[in-house]
C-alpha cells in the first residue's frame, strides 16, 4: 500500500495490492489491486465524475466514478481488480503497481510501487542428507514440486570436479548411490585428509537449477603399509653389537601410503635411542648398554595414517681390559730393595673380557722407554737389571685385546733410599735419598718440628693441623698484593691450609698518647671474619710492625688487646700518638 495526493490539497488516494494465491504447476499468482480515495479534513463533501485507472504488471485496468460516490473522510473504494501474473521460469517475480485518477474535481499523476510475489517453487531441492564413510553408499532425500529432471553428483572439496555423476534419476523422493571401486578410489585420493568436505549436489531443469548439502566424508583402512624394519651392525666386533664398540643402523623398507597418500614422517623408537624425520634410515649412537633392545619403526603417511612394526636386537656386554702392576726396585733374585737394588720388579695382572673372538692381543713392558718384554703372564713376575740409584725410571705396561681397546699403565721408581748422600759435585744434600739437582737440601723423611722456625733471627708464625705443624702461606713480601693497600676486601689469591680464602684489608688509626689502653676509633671491621692470620703495618716515622702474634720493642707494643669480637678488630698499643697503617690478612666464615 501507498498513498498519495491530489490537485486538491484536501483529497488523497492510495493504491493496494495483495496476492491472493500462487499455483506451483502454472507458475502463477493471483493478485488483487485497489484504490481508495478519501478527505483528509471533515465536515466537507467532494463528488462528481471520472474513471479510476490501474497499472498492473504492465497492464492498464479501469472503473468509471459516479456522482453517487461521495468523497468525505471516510475513504471509499473506486475501483478494485484481480489479475493473474505469470512468474519467471526459477519461480521468482516482482511487479509494478501505479494508479491514477481523473475527477471532474481533481485530478492526480499516475504513482505506485514495486510488489515481489512469492517465489514459486520450481527446482528440485535436497531435503535430508548425511555425514558418510569411503565404503558406505551416500543417500539423500529430495523434493521436486516441478517434476524437472534431476541429476547428483559428489564434489570433494567443494569447487572440485564433479565424480560418480548420475543423471535422470527416478522422481521418487530419494536417492541412494552404488558406488564402484574405481570411483571409491576417486573419492579417497582426492581426499588429502582422513577426512574432508563431499558437495552431495542435485541438478534439476536440464542442469539450470543447483541444490546441494555440504557432508563430512571419513575415509577408513587406509593405513599406509612397509615391508620390515631392519637392523645391522656399525663397526662390530664378529658377527656381534658390542658395547661400547658398535652401533645400529636401521633402515624401514617397502614403505608406501594407500589411495594417493605419501608417506611424510619416518619414526624409530628404542631404548635410549630415538629419530623422527623424512629419511626412512637412522644409526644410533656407539651402544652404551648392553641386553636386548626392541626398536619400533613407525611410519606416517600425509593423511595422519600410521603403521608400526618392530625389531629385536642384542648388545653383548663388553668392558675394557684391566691392568695394574707392582714395580719396586730388587736385587737380582726379585728381592726388594729400595736403597742399593740396581734391578727393578715388575709384576703384571690383567683381565680381559670374555666374549666370543676375544683375547689378550699384544702385551707389553718398557722401562724408559725401551721395550723389555712382550710376552708375559698375568700374575707373574719379571725382573730386569742395570737401573741406576740417583735416577728415576718410567715403567710402563700395556696390554691390546682383540676389539682394540688399549690401556696402558705407568709408575716411576723413585730414587735409591740412603741417609745421607752428599753428590760428586758437592753442590747439594740427601737425607733419605739421593740428590739430584745442585743447589738443594732435599730431604725424603718427614719433618717434624718442635722448636720455633727462625728467618734472619726472627720468628716465622707455623700454623697446626691435626696437631701437627705445617708450612704457613707463602711470607707477605712474596706477593705484592699485600701491599697494594686499600680499605676494600681484597682475595690474595692463596689459600690457607684449611682451605679457607686468605683476604687483606688496609686501616688506619692514630694511637692514644698513653702507653697502654684502647684508642677511639680502632674498632676494625671485618666481615664474616674468621681468623686472624698475620697483621703488619708501618708507623709514620718509618718502623715496621710484626704485631700478630705479637711484637714488642722495649717499651712500645702493638697487639690483639680485646681479640676479635663480633666481626670487629680491637687494637692495644704503647706506642703513643703515632698514625699506624695495617695490613691485615684474615679468613672467612664464608668465601
Amino acid at each position: 500500500m501507498a498513498t498519495f495526493g491530489t490537485s486538491n490539497k484536501y483529497i488523497n488516494y492510495s493504491v493496494n495490492s495483495q496476492e491472493l494465491s500462487y499455483d506451483i504447476n502454472s507458475n502463477t499468482s493471483v493478485v488483487r489491486v485497489w484504490i481508495d480515495v478519501w478527505r483528509t479534513n471533515t465536515g466537507y463533501t467532494t463528488y462528481g465524475t471520472g474513471t479510476v485507472y490501474a497499472r498492473i504488471n504492465g497492464g492498464v485496468y479501469s472503473a468509471g466514478i459516479s456522482t453517487g460516490q461521495k468523497i468525505t473522510s471516510t475513504p471509499i473504494r473506486l475501483g478494485t481488480w484481480d489479475v493473474t501474473v505469470g512468474h519467471n521460469a526459477d519461480g521468482s517475480k516482482a511487479i509494478s503497481v501505479t494508479g491514477w485518477i481523473s475527477h471532474s474535481q481533481f485530478s492526480s499523476s499516475e504513482q505506485g510501487y514495486t510488489h515481489t510475489l512469492t517465489t514459486i517453487p520450481r527446482q528440485a531441492n535436497i531435503t535430508e542428507s548425511s555425514n558418510f564413510t569411503d565404503v558406505q553408499n551416500p543417500t539423500i532425500k529430495f523434493s521436486n514440486p516441478g517434476g524437472f529432471n534431476m541429476s547428483v553428483w559428489l564434489e570433494p572439496n567443494p569447487n572440485g570436479p564433479h565424480l560418480a555423476v548420475r543423471d535422470n534419476i527416478p522422481n521418487t523422493g530419494s536417492y541412494t548411490w552404488e558406488l564402484t571401486d574405481e570411483e571409491r578410489n576417486q573419492l579417497r585420493e582426492a581426499c588429502k585428509g582422513k577426512t574432508c568436505t563431499i558437495r552431495i549436489g542435485l541438478y534439476s531443469n536440464n542442469k539450470q537449477w543447483a541444490s546441494y548439502h555440504d557432508r563430512t566424508y571419513t575415509i577408513t583402512n587406509a593405513n599406509p603399509s612397509f615391508t620390515s624394519i631392519t637392523a645391522t651392525p656399525v663397526n662390530p666386533f664378529g658377527s656381534l653389537y658390542l658395547q661400547g664398540k658398535s652401533s645400529i643402523k636401521l633402515t624401514i623398507n617397502g614403505a608406501k601410503g594407500m589411495y594417493g597418500s605419501t608417506i611424510t614422517t619416518y619414526s624409530i623408537k628404542g631404548g635410549d635411542y630415538s629419530y623422527s624425520g623424512e629419511s626412512n634410515t637412522y644409526t644410533t649412537d656407539v651402544l652404551s648398554k648392553s641386553g636386548d633392545i626392541t626398536f619400533t619403526a613407525t611410519i606416517t603417511d600425509s593423511r595422519g595414517f600410521t603403521a608400526s612394526k618392530t625389531v629385536k636386537v642384542t648388545v653383548t656386554a663388553y668392558t675394557l681390559p684391566t691392568l695394574t702392576f707392582e714395580t719396586y726396585r730388587c736385587d737380582s733374585s726379585g728381592t726388594k730393595d729400595i736403597i742399593k737394588g740396581t734391578y727393578i720388579y715388575v709384576k703384571p695382572t690383567f683381565t680381559y673380557c670374555v666374549i666370543t673372538g676375544n683375547a689378550i692381543k699384544t702385551k707389553s713392558i718398557k722401562i724408559n722407554n725401551t721395550s723389555k718384554s712382550t710376552a708375559f703372564n698375568s700374575g707373574q713376575g719379571y725382573v730386569f737389571s742395570g737401573y741406576a740409584l740417583n735416577t728415576t725410571h718410567e715403567v710402563e705396561v700395556s696390554i691390546t685385546d682383540n676389539v682394540g681397546n688399549t690401556v696402558t699403565v705407568i709408575h716411576d721408581i723413585d730414587i735409591g733410599k740412603v741417609i745421607l748422600n752428599i753428590p760428586p759435585h758437592k753442590n747439594g744434600v740427601g737425607w733419605g735419598r739421593y740428590c739430584n739437582k745442585e743447589g738443594e737440601f732435599q730431604i725424603e723423611y718427614d719433618l717434624n718440628i718442635f722448636g720455633k722456625i727462625l728467618k734472619n733471627g726472627e720468628e716465622l708464625p707455623v700454623f697446626t693441623k691435626n696437631g701437627n705443624y705445617s708450612v704457613p702461606p707463602a711470607p707477605i713480601e712474596k706477593n705484592n698484593i699485600y701491599f697494594k693497600y686499600s680499605e676494600n676486601e681484597q682475595w690474595t689469591g692463596e689459600y690457607n691450609y684449611d682451605g679457607k680464602k686468605i683476604y687483606i684489608k688496609t686501616a688506619s688509626f692514630i694511637t692514644s698518647s698513653s702507653n697502654v689502653g684502647a684508642w677511639a676509633s680502632t674498632g676494625i671491621i671485618l666481615a664474616n671474619m674468621y681468623r686472624v692470620l698475620d697483621i703488619r703495618g708501618y708507623s709514620d716515622d718509618g718502623a715496621q710492625f710484626n704485631t700478630y702474634p705479637r711484637y714488642e720493642s722495649s717499651s712500645y707494643f702493638l697487639n690483639l688487646c680485646s681479640g676479635v669480637q663480633k666481626d670487629i678488630l680491637y687494637m692495644c698499643a704503647g706506642y703513643p700518638s703515632k698514625k699506624i697503617t695495617l695490613n691485615i690478612l684474615y679468613t672467612k666464615t664464608t668465601d
